[in-house]
């Protein structure tokens, strides 16, 4: 394939970005704000060899004149997106396309929402079918003429709920030919057929499928071609004869490329001016962090990271512990110029807190706040600090080497999605201030100095950013020293000296708690009226979550309190061990978090990886990995999990591009602890030369020598995490919002950190409880959550019983040992 050069990116105010010019012909393509729409960008530039205009579906017309702006593109792709094709702002300017005449005319291409466009347009009605088909995959039969040539049937993706009702079906002719273009009423022939039935509650019948103008150069296709379980060799063959009759189209009337678009040239400069005070606070209070990261090395096969923390990080004090991919335990370790993040979503408020070490002084920490500043401006302040702060050089062997760990909230994710005019301010349920709970929906922490511990090896880093950390006698070599002493240490002796306290402790405070679970009545009418959404094409799948609470009495010393939420980490470390388990102490907010699910992960060069779960299992003693293999592969099961890999592949063309995206695994069932899932793994490449479509109006990336804002911007695009909301991502999110009536936090958000090498890793925050109480408070409550991905085929109890499978694995260490527990 041709290399990638691009072309710009129009917003909804129409305002044009700088993309990379390139000979290419151009393609203007629609956005509905879908969550697969670079996927078909994507499969555009690499089938055709083209360059692609994005362009959303409440823009304005450049200059107000589409005729003119039109006169720049060979073709027109009208996407596919949730809502109605009746419903005037589900389609936005795909109404105008439709309208062309005469001289006018460009070939277009509808997929899907664009399909129902089309024959709405021409007099064909769209109505709900008896049963969606999100996530489907089935074989059409086809006409085997026009651009389904020599095709006589194609397996292919769907993603719809309603349909275009034709008034004939196909009919036979003689040889057993099917003639499936007949169409007396309407201007358009149909070119392709599906045949559905669901017993004997919905008789069969047959839906069109694809249709083209009997004399417009208008084509259309209900299916998703783009989809990875769409028959991609077919599916290309189609799109490559659309454009050939395209082509033939122009060539005939006169039609061609009249010049470049005009261009507005971002760059670097005028970034770094407009950035707010924060980040210049930030960078001062950063000084000591030097581009190098100077390491030390030792073995210890049986020292594991929670007795690494214990010895480095006092009771109480801010910490973080972050497990990566199962293998790569990071531990924080306070040094004198440690300081804080934290940012609050509802108030546009960021804290900067420097962080005075626990019982050395009654010194309040040093603090700046700053108000009014928006969600993306807190994403150039971190981009502009990682890359500022670039460590070059560390102990290759391992994937951090300094910089931030923490969380992003959900709520974070949600005031990050790219949204229509007519949906702002709609996905949060209002809440005054900063939430009962003062809740920080960004909470990082600065770290130069840190132990890595190797899991698979037992080999065990220690390093620092700190130039005087590295001289003679400094903290590295003191540090050596301590946990040289503590790898000399017997395991008998290192239980005896670990802070743990008496088991019947955790128990003792655990008896006294209230655990509320959801109201099941109120979760199960949830479930129904998700899928009557889903009935209706608002969203293709709904990750419906609910909250568990445990309210738990203050302990009576001060070190019980400060040990309770580690005690109870390592509680569940033991219960449920996993890839991705986390604590953390950042001030009132305590993490226990075990989760199995990868979110993204980027390494220091070029290359970023989503590992997406949906489709659960838990595990008895009956099932097998291949009894939870059959159960996983249900239509229902495939569906869910499809869905979100056509959507993280979405997510990465955004920033990787055309050519830079593949699946390496596909609906795949692993073990994970105490339950079976059913996985997918997706991996992109960043190439500079090719900027991803989200990332052409960022021309200062290119001139990064870090991978670290490539990182950033792609946890900003992919948050939140679409297996935690369903698809497309932004309709999704708004209808959540308003079913569950309440914010989320730290559930369904993300953790992990970002290495000031250019790499990160991120977990989704499943499995995980998590309080923002503070310490002196008569009483503590720990919030969980828990929930799962509604689809048409779900049954409301099914996904009730899935939703506590889920539940069951934190919630059980809330429980005490011995001894009776109070619920309510």
């Amino acid at each position: 394939m041709a290399p990638l050069l691009g072309d710009f990116i129009i917003s909804k105010d129409g305002h044009k970005s700088k993309g990379y010019l390139a000979s290419r012909k151009n393609i203007l393509y629609i956005d509905a704000y879908d969550s697969f729409s670079y996927n078909v960008v994507a499969m555009l530039e690499e089938s055709l060899d083209v360059n692609v205009t994005v362009m959303m579906i409440d823009s304005e017309w450049p200059d107000g004149n589409m005729i003119q702006f039109l006169q720049h593109y060979e073709a027109a792709v009208l996407g596919p997106g949730p809502g109605d094709p009746n419903i005037p702002q589900d389609i936005g300017i795909m109404k105008d396309i439709w309208d062309l005449n005469g001289a006018q005319l460009l070939p277009v291409f509808g997929i899907c929402l664009g399909f129902q466009t089309l024959c709405l347009r021409h007099g064909i009605p769209i109505e709900q079918l008896p049963f969606p088909l999100h996530g489907q995959v089935h074989r059409i039969s086809t006409s085997q003429k026009d651009i389904f040539e020599n095709m006589q049937d194609v397996e292919v993706t769907l993603y719809h709920s309603l349909y275009a009702k034709a008034d004939t079906q196909p009919k036979a002719s003689p040889g057993n030919h099917i003639d499936y273009s007949h169409h007396d009423n309407s201007e358009l022939d149909f070119l392709a057929w599906l045949s559905i039935g669901h017993g004997h509650l919905f008789p069969t019948m047959t839906i069109p499928m694809a249709a083209r103008h009997k004399t417009k150069p208008f084509w259309g296709v209900q299916f998703h071609p783009e989809s990875c379980k769409s028959d991609r060799e077919a599916c290309t063959s189609i799109l490559k004869r659309w454009w050939e009759l395209s082509t033939i189209y122009n060539k005939m009337n006169g039609r061609g490329c009249y010049g470049t678009l005009r261009h507005n040239i971002t760059n670097k400069g005028s970034d770094m001016a407009s950035l707010p005070a924060a980040a210049f606070t930030m960078l001062n209070w950063s000084t000591s962090t030097s581009p190098r990261s100077a390491f030390r090395t030792l073995h210890a096969p049986h020292i594991d990271a929670e007795t690494i923390s214990e010895k480095l990080n006092k009771p109480g004090s801010t910490t973080v512990l972050f497990q990566s991919n199962g293998r790569h335990s990071i531990i924080s370790v306070p040094s004198p110029t440690s300081w804080r993040l934290e940012y609050y979503t509802s108030t546009n408020r960021m804290l900067l807190e420097k962080i005075t070490a626990i019982h050395t002084s009654l010194k309040e920490p040093e603090a700046v706040v700053e108000n009014h500043l928006s969600e993306s401006e807190v994403w150039d302040v971190l981009r502009y600090l990682m890359e500022m702060k670039h460590v070059v050089t560390g102990d290759a062997t391992i994937p951090f080497w300094g910089g931030f760990l923490g969380y992003f909230s959900y709520e974070m994710g949600l005031a990050c999605l790219n949204r229509p005019k007519t949906h702002a301010n709609t996905h949060c349920p209002s809440s005054p201030s900063e939430s009962p709970e003062n809740l920080a929906d960004v909470n990082l922490l600065w770290t130069e100095r840190s132990v890595i511990l190797d899991n698979e090896t037992g080999k065990i880093t220690i390093q620092s950013t700190r130039e005087e950390d590295d001289l003679s006698s400094g903290w590295l070599d003191e540090t050596v020293r301590n946990l040289t002493q503590l790898c000399s240490t017997s395991t008998t002796e290192l239980e005896a000296e670990s802070i743990s306290t008496d088991p019947g402790y955790l128990d003792s405070i655990l008896r006294e708690g209230v655990i509320r679970f959801p109201d099941e009545q109120t979760y199960l009418d949830q479930v129904e009226t998700c899928k009557s959404q889903l009935k209706a094409g608002e969203s293709y799948e709904l990750c419906l979550t609910c909250e568990t609470s445990v309210t738990l009495p203050s302990v009576n010393s001060r070190d019980g309190r400060v040990y309770f939420p580690w005690e109870l980490y390592k509680r569940l470390r033991r219960y449920n061990p996993a890839a991705f388990s986390a604590y953390a102490k950042l001030g009132n907010v305590k993490i226990v978090s075990s989760s199995p699910e990868c979110f993204l992960n980027w390494d220091r060069s070029n290359t970023l990886e989503m590992k997406p779960m949906k489709g659960t299992v838990r595990k008895s003693a009956g099932m097998t990995l291949e009894m939870a293999k059959t159960i996983l592969g249900s239509t229902k099961e495939m569906a869910e999990n499809l869905m979100i890999a056509d959507l993280i592949r979405h997510d990465l063309y955004g920033i990787c591009g055309s050519g830079g995206v593949h699946v390496e695994k596909l609906l795949e069932v692993e073990d994970h602890g105490r339950v079976y899932q059913m996985i997918t793994h997706v991996k992109g490449k960043v190439d500079r030369s090719r900027p991803g479509f989200a990332v052409r109006h960022m021309p200062h990336l290119q001139e990064s020598s870090s991978m670290s804002p490539y990182g950033l911007t792609a946890l900003k695009n992919c948050l939140p995490p679409g297996s935690m909301t369903g698809a497309p991502k932004e309709r999704s999110c708004m209808h959540l919002s308003s079913i569950e009536a309440r914010n989320r936090g730290i559930y369904s958000g993300v953790m992990g950190f970002l290495d000031l090498g250019g790499g990160g890793s991120f977990s989704v925050l499943i499995r995980t409880a998590f309080t923002s109480s503070d310490d002196t408070d008569d009483e503590h409550q720990w919030r969980i959550g828990a929930g799962g991905a509604v689809t048409t085929l779900s049954t409301a109890e099914g996904e009730w019983d899935e939703m506590l499978t889920k539940l069951k694995t934190v919630c059980g260490v809330f429980s005490p040992l011995t001894g009776k527990h109070a619920t309510a």
